[in-house]
């Protein structure tokens, strides 16, 4: 017999109906710059019913985001016999879920916390700007009508002819920084003071990333909650460019890892057999630059991610990754028309794991993204 995940959870259900045991619980979320807040078991019912997979528990970190916490330092937990356990949060992140009963696991050891404290992580600055700002930012710039329920907020005041957005698919904010401080990124490093310190959202992965990016919204709106999901249903940036007439074009690598409608899309794929698609989409977009600048430009580079997956944000690969990808940016420019606001951004960060890097956590790495935007 094959069981669907609504008769999964079903079964669960019942089971533990006729069990005479309701699942009933309450963890406290307790920090000192936000009010008590208590989840139960209807919170993690609602992320297992979002799941694209079939799970019986969800990263506590979904939890922890969904209350309003995104950069976290250190959680406590408070238990029914006053004992208390203390964990880095960075360090767990990772390995701690949270099932249908209550029950926290960390790498595997089981605990029924009554409350857990939360202590924000500490920056000379709490990131002002968001992922969800890019659209209404290309959209007030391009004198376009403003997406439905559009929750950033535009950080350019001028208008624009053009607009072109590109994506730096997994770049680490404290890493790029880094290279700018050594010299290795020379046309960044023109723009050092106007890379913005922003935030993702959760999961910080590819996909609710592009979501929240086109959207304007966090994925309890768009309703993409992560890997899995290749679409949304809610009004895209590209939808309401399309609907005004403009000209939109998105070239890509080898494949199209979100649904972009109302774009033309341009596929580059690794043409010339080195391994990599990065040099095809900056050969493609200066193409398309070229032979007829569209109206809205997207482009997304995957590289700097494939080797962060590969070989970790600290490898050299890592590096010189950015470092091309620094070198296509300024022959872009340069091609470029005047009068065209352009946005450089990451959708999500990279942690360092045994085997190289990943990305999906609630951590400072993977949530915290550079946002630039320059005009030309």
């Amino acid at each position: 017999m094959v069981y669907t995940k609504n008769s999964r959870l079903l079964i669960v259900v019942l089971a533990v109906l006729l069990s005479g045991c309701t699942p009933h619980w309450e963890i406290t979320f307790l920090s000192s710059e936000q009010v008590p807040q208590t989840i139960s078991y209807e919170d993690v019912h609602y992320f297992l019913e979002k799941s694209a997979e079939e799970v019986d528990a969800i990263p506590l970190g979904q939890l922890l985001y969904a209350e309003g916490y995104t950069l976290v330092d250190r959680i406590v937990f408070s238990m029914d016999d006053s004992s208390v356990e203390s964990y880095d949060w960075e360090t767990i992140a990772g390995q701690t879920t949270i099932s249908y009963d209550g029950t926290v696991r960390i790498s595997g050891e089981e605990s029924r916390p009554k409350s857990i404290e939360i202590h924000r992580a500490l920056y000379h600055y709490f990131p002002q700007y968001s992922i969800m700002d890019i659209a209404p930012t290309m959209i007030s710039t391009l004198g376009l009508p403003e997406l439905p329920g559009e929750m950033g907020t535009s950080r350019f005041s001028g208008s624009a002819e053009y607009g072109v957005m590109i994506l730096l698919d997994g770049v680490q904010y404290s890493k790029l920084m880094e290279l700018i401080d050594e010299g290795d990124l020379p046309f960044l490093q023109q723009y050092q003071t106007d890379i913005q310190m922003a935030l993702t959202v959760y999961p910080p992965v590819t996909t609710a990333a592009s979501a929240a990016l086109l959207t304007s919204t966090p994925p309890q709106v768009n309703g993409v909650f992560g890997y899995g999901y290749r679409s949304t249903e809610s009004i895209t940036l590209f939808d309401i460019a399309a609907e005004a007439g403009f000209l939109v074009t998105a070239v890509e690598g080898s494949s199209l890892p979100f649904n972009l409608s109302n774009a033309d899309i341009i596929l580059s794929g690794d043409r010339d057999g080195n391994g990599f698609s990065d040099d095809n989409v900056f050969r493609n977009s200066l193409n398309v630059i070229e032979s007829g600048m569209p109206d809205l430009l997207y482009i997304h580079f995957h590289e700097i991610d494939d080797m962060g997956h590969s070989y970790g944000p600290e490898s050299p690969e890592y590096k010189q990754a950015l470092m091309r990808v620094d070198g296509y940016l300024a022959e872009i420019y340069t091609k470029l028309p005047n009068n065209t606001l352009l946005a450089i951004f990451a959708d999500h960060g990279m942690h360092t794991t045994t085997d190289g890097g990943n990305h999906g956590t609630l951590t400072s790495e993977d949530m915290i993204i550079p946002i630039l935007f320059i005009t030309k």
